[in-house]
């Protein structure tokens, strides 16, 4: 795993610690994390620091074509095993060819293409994203998509070049899957 991404992990799961969800069969419905998501401290010099943590996150800088870099603690290319929190297989797949894009609007376009090695399946999503608490120290931030497809939401984290996600990939309610971006160009 790439220290981004595992930065962007702790940041992720911190945010998403405080959240609770009910279960929507349309997919997730979390509550936004509403305070700093508390990274761990980093000794990255490539870290850009905050002018003000307090300051509601913007989404300037977020904007982008963004291209899957980890799936869980997997690469693309890779079987993956996608699960329920509570251990119930959902399926074997292989991800390539996904693409998270985030525009100026805060709109975003999630296009997720995937086989289980005997057919081809793709997923898309698209809707709007706003920030969901401050940005940290280190420079992350936090944000909630809303889903205009699924109806629903779900939180991810942006740090410099790096989107990650955790996405409800069976539709049942259920934050199941972390999908890590990198930004393109």
């Amino acid at each position: 795993m790439t220290a981004p991404a595992k930065v962007l992990g702790w940041a992720l799961a911190l945010a998403l610690a405080g959240c609770s969800g009910s279960g929507d069969a349309a997919g997730p419905n979390v509550d936004p994390p509403t305070n700093d998501p508390g990274l761990p401290p980093t000794n990255d010099p490539g870290v850009p620091p905050t002018n003000d943590p307090g300051t509601p996150p913007q989404n300037n800088g977020v904007q982008g074509s963004y291209v899957l870099e980890q799936i869980n603690e997997s690469q693309p290319g890779q079987l993956v095993t996608i699960s329920n929190p509570d251990g119930e297989v959902i399926g074997l797949y292989r991800f390539e060819a996904t693409t998270l894009t985030m525009d100026a609007l805060q709109t975003f376009a999630l296009e997720l293409r995937y086989t289980d090695d005997k057919s081809p399946f793709g997923m898309d999503d698209q809707g709007e994203f706003k920030g969901a608490g401050p940005v940290t120290p280190e420079g992350a931030i936090p944000l909630t998509f809303y889903s205009a497809i699924y109806d629903d939401q779900f939180n991810g984290v942006v740090l410099r070049d790096m989107v990650q996600i955790k996405y409800d990939f069976d539709g049942d309610g259920e934050l199941d899957t972390w999908f890590a971006f990198r930004r393109q160009g």
